[in-house]
């Protein structure tokens, strides 16, 4: 086996429940000569079932083993994606194990690898859930021993019954695992190294095999089919005549037997190893939810789009359908709870003929709070309204000139994950136009707003500075969008004055190391204040050097380490207790900031 694998089955060794990396990263190895793939004597390596929009001239080789015997492994599959929008492509190992990629474009690209059964593995990846590492191809470069090493996937298997014992078919398994995201919530997140690709069912004995997971700690929780609730759209009356306190019927229980992810027991897995639990479904009283949905004006708005939204715990789930044309709707099964009914148009509702490069007209939605006690629910009235209509202006601020026109658009995105942001979303809806001026509709709830562009990266040297409201400073600060509000005055500023902060990594001998992460994060966070941009990772360049561009001015703590999971930037107590190891910086608006940062131990 190659010494340039990303991971050797050494590399793979369980202690203590972590995983761990006996080998570092590989070195690809990079010629400057373009050209055809060097001749084997067995069956050539495929290319990119599905290339790139743009084409270039550079290529990407390499080969795909098994980790515990270093056998070839065919029908693999690799996918790469780069840096600019269009640059995907993805191919299917051969009976050796290779694979190749032609006609790449210059440009930086995420490789990964998946076959069912294994672990899925990104390049550079030496350790459960570490992110990978990008890779640098240049024009006519041939890039080539982008080994891959995949490991056993961790599998669970087991079985469901009833609280009679009865085996229960049907039922949709879920192992997921907790993980912070952006702003430091923690939530529950499927495991994409799995090789279901999605969540299996129990068979006619209630049994389930769950495969292809990382090593780690996992919630594993059962949902019956008919608890995904079903949209039974239909006059309120018929429904309003059922069961005042409902049927009892199994609800989504997490292993052992828990009602919510927050009472559950972990279950831990090791690499290749298989696990086997059973447990009982829930039983609770669920509930019917009947009602109609009228439109602003008192009319029913015809068939449209009502959906059952449900936060459970740190998961979410949401199932819909569309309304009957009296405006009517019903849900069965509906378990105790927290849960929102969503309203929104369906397609070709308005009944108003659309031209072609005219603005969408504004749609109604809705957004409705409710609690689940096991009692049915009836002739609830749900009123649509129009969101908030928001206007402004894109302002350049800097030395250079304006980066040359494409599409810009200021959007909006909820402060938190469980709230609506938006209704229905136009095409337009939120584009910079030539004068610089823009119109967001549909805007709900509290959200921040974003500066993006259409289909391009954003223009080098430029970066998303603040967003200004008749004078007061909101980028970061939480805006409440009341319904059926015209507000004016925004301001979104794109300045070529960003800050820049850059250094090398030592070790404790003193020693230049090419292998780590640089975290970065605030010093110290208003409560009022979304910390979202003041938190970076970065990674070294091929120089062994770091760099990170556009942070907002301010007060921040770098620490460099050599291994990161997954979202534990965000992480308050990780954020802790490594800031006393970190250093201070402070990032001035237009400088760039020269630090040697050294390795936490």
């Amino acid at each position: 086996m190659s010494h340039r694998t990303i991971a050797s089955a050494l590399g793979w060794l369980l202690l203590t429940g972590s995983v761990l990396a006996a080998a570092q990263a590989p070195s690809p190895t990079v010629t400057a000569t373009p050209g055809p793939a060097t001749p084997r004597p067995q069956t050539p390596p495929r290319d990119g079932a599905v290339r790139p929009n743009a084409t270039g001239t550079g290529r990407i080789r390499g080969r795909v083993v098994a980790a515990e015997t270093g056998a070839p492994l065919p029908r693999a599959h690799v996918r790469v994606s780069g840096n600019q929008p269009g640059l995907q492509a993805i191919a299917n190992t051969d009976a050796d194990g290779r694979y190749e990629f032609q006609s790449m474009p210059a440009a930086t690209y995420m490789i990964s690898v998946s076959r069912t059964g294994y672990v899925t593995l990104q390049f550079g990846q030496q350790r459960a859930f570490e992110p990978g590492k990008p890779l640098t191809v240049g024009e006519g470069e041939v890039v080539e021993k982008i080994d891959f090493a995949l490991p056993r996937g961790g599998v669970v298997t087991g079985r469901v019954v009833d609280q009679f014992g009865e085996p229960q078919p049907g039922v949709r398994i879920q192992a997921q695992r907790y993980v912070y995201q952006p702003g430091g919530v923690r939530r529950l997140v499927m495991d994409g190294s799995s090789g279901t690709g999605g969540s299996p069912v129990t068979d006619d004995l209630g049994q389930f095999r769950v495969y292809g997971l990382m090593p780690g700690s996992y919630i594993l929780s059962a949902t019956p089919t008919f608890v995904q609730v079903a949209v039974m759209p239909g006059p309120a009356t018929s429904i309003a005549a059922s069961n005042a306190d409902g049927d009892d019927g199994n609800i989504t229980t997490y292993y052992p037997g828990a009602a919510s992810p927050d009472e559950a027991q972990a279950v831990t897995i090791g690499v290749g190893q298989e696990t086997a639990v059973s447990f009982a479904l829930l039983s609770a009283r669920l509930s019917r939810v009947s009602g109609s949905v009228r439109t602003s004006q008192g009319n029913p708005p015809g068939r449209v789009l009502v959906s059952l939204r449900t936060q459970a715990g740190s998961g979410m789930s949401t199932m819909g359908a569309m309304t009957l044309p009296d405006g009517s709707f019903s849900f069965n099964n509906v378990a105790p709870g927290e849960h929102f009914i969503d309203v929104r148009p369906g397609p070709n509702t308005s009944g108003i003929t659309t031209i072609p490069g005219a603005p969408t007209a504004p749609e109604e939605f809705a957004s409705v709070p409710f609690t689940a006690t096991g009692q049915d629910i009836s002739g609830l009235v749900i009123t649509t309204g129009l969101g908030a209509t928001i206007s402004g202006r894109m302002i350049f601020e800097g030395s250079s000139p304006p980066p040359a026109a494409m599409p810009y658009r200021v959007s909006v995105t909820p402060s938190e994950p469980s709230s609506p942001s938006m209704g229905p979303v136009a095409q337009d809806n939120g584009v910079v136009d030539r004068s610089g001026y823009f119109q967001i509709r549909g805007a709900i709830g509290k959200v921040l707003f974003r500066l993006s562009t259409v289909n391009a990266p954003m223009p080098p040297g430029w970066y998303f500075k603040s967003v200004m409201l008749n004078g007061v400073d909101i980028t970061d600060t939480p805006y409440d969008a009341k319904p059926s509000t015209n507000v004016t005055g925004l301001e979104v500023t794109l300045s070529d004055r960003q800050t820049m902060f850059s250094g090398a990594v030592v070790n404790f001998q003193g020693e230049v190391v090419k292998n780590f992460l640089v975290v970065i994060f605030p010093a110290t966070v208003r409560e009022d204040v979304v910390p979202t941009r003041f938190t970076r990772i970065a990674r070294p360049n091929p120089q062994g050097r770091f760099d990170v561009r556009g942070l907002p001015p301010g007060d921040y703590v770098a620490a460099a380490v050599e291994f990161l999971e997954q979202g534990s930037e965000w992480n308050p107590a990780f954020q802790q207790q490594i800031k006393p190891r970190g250093k201070l910086i402070r990032l001035t608006d237009g400088e760039t900031t020269s630090l040697d940062l050294t390795l936490v131990q």
